[in-house]
């Protein structure tokens, strides 16, 4: 059996097939496990709130575009991981499902094992290569020394970052998610708080790169004591199971392409202005990302709850597994299109609140083009999700290797053309392009090949961005406009009648609804 809760709760493939009660219950988890994850990620959001205007103020603009960076390599090298973290949470959660604990400790260990040496040669890797690194980029000399020092001391956590995405999959895998949220929230807080801390006390840069070091470790360690503490956990005796890599590697090698390079395309923009245009603009454009994006955090805490059960559904071949994608879908789409069609219209004055005096009208701009961009960007997430808990990892990483090399030379032009602006721009484009191509490959591998109704996401994008360029009154007509009608395709396209009927239940309290058509 798999444990789906934050507690000893067991939900198997069977209660999703349930028609009422095992249904309720599956539904039940995954909001409260969402909901843990959603906590674990706002923490750490409004902690970013409230420390960024006081590093950019004691920092400066060149300074916190160095720490930028520092944040943003540490993100990379979470994802160098071979997709083990990835595919033990597949490959375990299935085996609990099938009560096998013996394929459990291979699964386990066999990830441990290879992360392991896998940091190590990385770590090695790119200590040899600091000085190159830091050459590219546009530092002033007064703080060359100092960057350099603090990119050694990022490049050494790099064995733990790689090894806590094993430990993180074994807790999800074994539905420990209130756990998994306490850690990463506490985690993701520190990371602001503390660096914040530290200039306060006099500390220099190094003593930042010290303090993001010191988090990503108790990180690790206490993901490693939570996996210890559970009843079902693998024997202590490390075992090396060829098959089993090699199935988690056929898996994870794929999705770790997909990862570093879609990773990559995620965070090189902030290293690209960075080289090219400046660190003043990494800070512009960084800024608003940085915290825009966490307004994924209801999707990505979503995704990362569904992922466990898509894989079994999935695993068992099941007919539930397109009604639980769709309904992903219908989620996604009517949360995250009157949340970011209403922070679009209020972004300039959240943003002067927020920065005051520091603020730049690219930032504002780039801002509304990430809000706008953040609607396909959910539903992608959610696609993808899917993508992988059918197995087809390597379709991601085929489209994110033909994607790379196009964003880049459209970067490189938009942004020594148009700076902030146009990198905002190109951002969006390249999120609107992999919403579409990450939609219709998961169509191609369903059981038929249609145009998937999902795909107004994207159009529901480009009209959140056109409330930007409106008059206030008239923006707001535009966002009610775009919401009712995002709202009503949902309904009429997504939701098949069992689930309209649930919704109906909810909204209206009553315990046996009439069938809505």
């Amino acid at each position: 059996m798999c444990i789906f809760g934050a507690e000893r709760e067991t939900v198997s493939t069977a209660a999703v097939i349930a028609p009422t009660g095992g249904r309720k219950g599956v539904i039940r988890s995954i909001g409260v496990n969402t909901v843990y994850q959603i906590g674990s990620q706002v923490a750490p959001a409004v902690a970013a709130i409230a420390a960024i205007p006081f590093l950019l103020r004691h920092l400066g603009y060149d300074l916190f575009g160095i720490v930028t960076i520092f944040s943003t390599t540490l993100a990379y090298f979470a994802m160098l991981d071979l997709g083990l973290g990835r595919a033990a949470t597949r490959f375990i959660s299935q085996s609990l499902e099938a009560e096998k604990p013996d394929d459990v400790r291979r699964y386990f260990w066999g990830s441990v094992i290879l992360l392991s040496a896998m940091g190590a040669i990385v770590m090695v890797s790119s200590v040899l290569s600091v000085p190159a690194v830091v050459g590219f980029f546009k530092i002033s000399k007064p703080y060359l020394r100092s960057a350099t020092e603090s990119f050694y001391i990022i490049c050494l956590t790099i064995p733990v970052v790689t090894l806590t995405a094993t430990l993180r999959g074994f807790l999800e895998a074994s539905g420990r998610f209130r756990f998994v949220s306490i850690v990463t929230g506490c985690g993701g807080v520190g990371t602001y708080v503390l660096p914040a801390l530290a200039v306060t006390m006099g500390g220099s840069l190094v003593a930042i790169a010290a303090v993001f070091a010191v988090v990503r470790m108790a990180m690790c360690g206490a993901l490693a004591i939570g996996c210890l503490s559970i009843e079902q956990r693998p024997s202590l005796r490390p075992i090396f199971d060829v098959i089993a890599v090699r199935r988690m590697l056929s898996f994870g090698g794929w999705l770790s392409v997909s990862n570093i390079i879609g990773t990559a395309m995620i965070y090189c923009d902030r290293f690209l202005l960075g080289m090219w245009v400046g660190m003043a603009a990494v800070a512009s454009y960084g800024m608003p990302l940085d915290l825009i994006s966490r307004l994924q955090l209801l999707i990505t805490s979503f995704c990362t709850v569904l992922f466990p059960l898509m894989s079994r559904l999935d695993g068992s071949r099941s007919n539930h597994f397109q009604t639980v994608y769709r309904g992903a879908v219908a989620v996604g789409l009517s949360l995250m299109t009157p949340i970011s069609a209403a922070a679009v219209i209020l972004a300039p004055v959240l943003m002067k609140v927020w920065l005051g005096q520091r603020i730049t009208s690219d930032a504002v701009f780039a801002a509304q083009v990430f809000l706008a961009g953040a609607v396909a960007q959910s539903i992608a997430s959610i696609a993808w999700t899917a993508l992988h808990a059918r197995g087809r990892s390597d379709l991601t990483a085929w489209l994110h290797l033909a994607e790379f090399p196009l964003y880049c030379g459209v970067f490189y032009l938009a942004a020594t053309h148009f700076g902030v602006r146009g990198a905002a721009l190109a951002w969006l484009g390249r999120g609107i392009v992999d919403f579409l191509c990450m939609v219709l490959l998961l169509r191609g591998v369903g059981d038929r090949l249609s145009i998937p109704p999902e795909l107004v996401a994207a159009i529901v994008s480009i009209g959140i961005l056109l409330i930007a360029i409106l008059p206030l009154r008239d923006a707001v007509i535009m966002a009610v406009l775009v919401c009712t009608l995002s709202w009503i395709w949902i309904w009429r396209t997504l939701l098949d009648p069992t689930m309209r009927i649930q919704i109906a239940k909810v909204l209206l309290g009553r315990r046996a609804p009439k069938p809505a058509c």
